[in-house]
């Protein structure tokens, strides 16, 4: 035993020294075969990741939780709520970060597939209570969930007018809160005994500049936002500076009231993330096809969910793609509709039932299995 763990030690060693890639290596498969969809919070390393899941997608997928129909009743929910870290804001102001966590009260099962969700505002508005509507939905089917704030604002920008500022100081908003969201998720980490949350199935849920948060965090490293603002690590710090800590894998990204990623070439056939889309066709904060940050002409370009899921069925990615054929940011699905979607398509992956499913509106115009 102690020579096969010699052995391992200096393999994963050998793997780091001489992969010179930009993205993790491929795991040997996740614990019940079939294509691993999961992707290590340390997106500028090579890992080899050999601790499991505290529940294997077999065992997530042969229960009554997790999927569309509500377990618990709301009454049945315990809620708490905290400041996972604190940080200085673009004013140079320390702000304390808050976070508000649901899940199933007296449960019978320790670990729980765990939500992270982010909100709205163009990085310069919005509150974790935005959120928690979606929140409690995902913990009455059986989920823990988590809503947090992150540091807003930037220079020149304001509520009434987010194109005020410069594309760089937009940039470093969206680095901001990307490292505040990596601060919750290693806060939860490092508790998931008193949490209850199973730190291989962590799923990422944002809305609109959540939905940017959450894809940067996934597919973005120091080096592209460099390329997008140089000089920002200097000025702001790792993007993760927990990095070597208290790992986790993220399964999937939920994402509604629009879609962003700064460059559609940051997925990649290694990297590719499931992912569940809700957007409107004539998003005009958000472009659904092509466009800028926040629709602003100043700020970089960026692309939404239709070239988005585009490139994850090229690389064969379960997702799931809503949209409708509307004018306007907000949309029009119920709050209760689109939790009920998140929790179908994670019961879908985990019941190795990979689908690519293109939704107009409430009819299915799409339905691919991956094989």
């Amino acid at each position: 035993m102690l020579k096969q763990l010699y052995w391992t030690y200096g393999l994963v060693i050998l793997i780091g020294t001489i992969a010179s890639c930009r993205y993790p290596a491929s795991d040997p498969g996740p614990i019940d075969g079939g294509n691993d969809t999961t992707v290590p919070n340390k997106p500028d390393t090579v890992i080899v990741d050999t601790i499991p899941a505290k529940n294997p997608d077999s065992s997530l997928a042969n229960t009554a939780r997790f999927g569309a129909d509500k377990i618990f009743t709301d009454i049945n929910l315990k809620t708490s709520e905290g400041v996972f870290d604190t940080a200085t804001d673009y004013r140079g102001k320390a702000t304390s970060l808050k976070f508000k966590f649901v899940a199933p009260n007296n449960d019978t099962l320790q670990y729980r597939p765990f939500v992270l969700m982010v909100h709205e505002g163009a990085f310069i508005f919005g509150d974790l209570d935005n959120e928690m509507g979606m929140a409690r939905g995902l913990a009455q089917r059986g989920y823990a969930a988590a809503s947090i704030n992150y540091r807003l604002g930037f220079n020149g920008a304001s509520e009434t007018f987010a194109c005020g500022g410069s594309g760089q100081d937009a940039v470093r908003a969206v680095y901001r809160a990307v490292q505040d969201t990596y601060a919750a998720i290693h806060y939860f980490v490092d508790r998931a005994e008193e949490f209850g949350i199973d730190t291989r199935q962590i799923m990422l849920a944002g809305s609109s500049a959540g939905a940017i948060t959450v894809t940067a965090l996934v597919y973005m490293n120091e080096a592209d936002f460099e390329a997008l603002a140089p000089g920002i690590t200097k000025a702001l710090g790792r993007l993760d500076p927990q990095a070597e800590d208290s790992p986790f894998r993220v399964r999937a990204l939920l994402t509604q009231m629009g879609y962003g990623i700064f460059r559609s070439e940051y997925m990649n056939a290694s990297n590719a993330m499931p992912t569940v889309f809700f957007q409107r066709i004539g998003d005009n904060v958000l472009p659904y096809y092509g466009g800028t940050f926040l629709s602003c002409p100043t700020y970089p370009g960026m692309v939404g969910a239709k070239v988005a899921s585009d490139q994850l069925k090229k690389f064969k990615i379960p997702l799931e793609l809503n949209f409708e054929n509307l004018e306007g940011h907000h949309l029009s699905y119920p709050e209760e509709y689109v939790v009920g979607r998140y929790a179908g398509f994670m019961k879908r992956l985990w019941s190795q039932n990979p689908r690519q499913i293109t939704n107009n509106g409430y009819k299915t115009v799409e339905d691919v299995r991956l094989r």
